[in-house]
């Protein structure tokens, strides 16, 4: 018996997963990364009182099993993820829940946040919703369950249902310090099973040792939120380089993993961060590989070869577009030049980069996006960036969103809302228009020829060879129909 369950629910198939993370809500092909989120949701609450987390998604498991789970947990408390694209999926855990148990159901973030009234409406199962940062709230969560008062009494950060009422807390304030933080509680995750396309060693895992993003770029679920205070907040916070490499050698050390993905927004804003933790991570002999995100215009040489010396094989660069027009309206405020200087100093240094384009932008033209296709094969033959391209997607919050809005460039509804399938368009640029050139960027440009043959030249780990062979069957296997789901 637990308190509280914390339930990552069923993939769409046995191989489409589904992340439920703020920044990563979208079903992939063979993207089976651990639940971040409701992974630290159930490190924080096992401070307090008994808690354990279950993941469907990787074990490949549907409600059945997840419902035997709960008959056998009999918990106070079930907490699960959320993505727009599988808000039917994901909220049937409410129907299970309470045909196993007598249960509180609820689940976690900002989009939810945001449509609260509707899916309390629409879900009669649905008791609570934690707003935004989760880790803070369910420790009073857990703090008042252990002192027998009502959950939510009190706690900033959480719509509940009463009765026949909708008790709204209030937002809670963005936590500035993040050393406090838990480890997110993959101890209880099969870690052997997780997998995604471009690991190099296995057992891997993902953490984040930053928040925030001081950045504005319309799109994002993180700087482009029209409320700073909402997801994990505009303003960027961090681990302590201290803290950070005790979760890192923690990992490593007690948990066996070989490959680590720093899934923080833009991991390399604090250079001498960075460098801190590379410098602790060679100190203390740590045999793991890494990689990370970040800015095209938030990397330097010194902090590159720190990084090198500390097991960094891969940098993912967000540029977006090619287009100076469409980077304005986008706010961006990089430039191709800017981007060409980062994976050229990125690749002298001996790490590989991968470079993230999209299509479905304000103002982008098919004459554009072509421009942008042109310069992603160049990256790619030159430098041997690895090119991928997602459909812009309006999620609710972002400044895209209300431009949309304002604009009636939404074409379909919030379960809709993924980023292989476009749910806008424009009269320059119809959905269909918007399909094609995605389809058309794959075919041509990840799946160049020239490309591939240097890819495979430059392998250097076993694991690769099978993550080339997913990379090709799935592209290929799409392009004979649509692109959903493959990144």
């Amino acid at each position: 018996m637990v308190d509280i369950l914390v339930v990552n629910q069923p993939p769409l198939t046995k191989s489409i997963a589904v992340p439920r993370e703020i920044d990563c809500a979208n079903p992939q092909k063979d993207y089976f990364m651990q639940p971040m989120g409701l992974a630290y949701i159930a490190g924080m609450a096992r401070r307090y009182v008994s808690t354990k987390i279950i993941d469907a998604n990787v074990l490949k498991k549907d409600y059945g099993w997840i419902g035997e789970q709960i008959k056998k947990e009999k918990p106070k408390l079930v907490i699960g993820g959320f993505t727009p694209p599988t808000l039917k999926l994901d909220l049937k855990l409410g129907q299970v829940t309470k045909s196993t148990s007598n249960a509180l159901f609820g689940i976690w973030g900002p989009v939810p946040t945001m449509i609260h009234k509707r899916l309390f409406k629409e879900f009669p199962t649905l008791d609570f919703i934690i707003s935004n940062e989760p880790e803070f709230t369910i420790e009073e969560i857990a703090k008042n369950m252990r002192d027998n008062k009502h959950p939510f009494e009190g706690v900033k950060g959480v719509v509940y249902r009463d009765k026949n009422k909708i008790i709204n807390n209030g937002l809670r304030l963005i936590e500035k310090k993040l050393d406090d933080l838990a480890f997110p509680a993959y101890d209880q995750l099969p870690m052997e099973k997780y997998y995604v396309p471009f690991n190099r060693r296995l057992p891997m895992a993902f953490i984040r040792t930053s928040r925030g993003c001081p950045f504005s770029c319309i799109f994002c679920m993180v700087g482009g939120q029209l409320d700073a205070r909402s997801g994990y907040g505009h303003r960027w916070r961090a681990y302590s380089p201290e803290r950070a490499l005790k979760e890192i050698e923690w990992l490593v050390k007690d948990l066996g993993v070989k490959e680590i993905v720093f899934f923080d927004p833009e991991f390399t804003i604090d250079k001498e961060r960075v460098i801190e933790i590379c410098k602790g991570m060679i100190k203390k002999k740590l045999d793991v590989i890494w990689s990370c995100q970040a800015r095209v215009d938030q990397v330097r040489e010194d902090m590159l070869k720190w990084m090198k010396k500390a097991g960094c094989y891969g940098i993912s660069f967000g540029l977006e577009t090619s287009d100076p027009c469409v980077m304005s309206v986008i706010k961006k405020k990089v430039s191709k030049e800017i981007a060409e200087h980062a994976i050229k100093i990125t690749t002298q240094t001996g790490i590989k980069c991968g470079i993230n384009f999209m299509i479905g932008l304000p103002k982008q033209t098919e004459e554009s996006f072509l421009k942008d296709m042109e310069f992603a094969k160049y990256l790619a033959r030159k430098y041997g960036a690895r090119p991928q391209c997602t459909i812009a997607t309006p999620y609710p919050g972002t400044l895209f969103r209300k431009m949309a809005e304002e604009n009636n460039w939404i074409k379909g509804d919030i379960d809709e809302l993924e980023q292989t399938s476009p749910v806008i368009e424009y009269p320059y640029l119809s959905r269909e228009k918007i399909e094609g050139l995605h389809k058309k960027f794959y075919k041509e440009i990840v799946l160049d020829p020239i490309r591939l043959i240097k890819r495979v030249l430059s392998i250097r780990y076993i694991h690769e060879f099978k993550n080339l062979w997913l990379y090709i069957k799935h592209f290929t296997a799409n392009l004979l129909g649509k692109m959903r789901y493959v990144r």
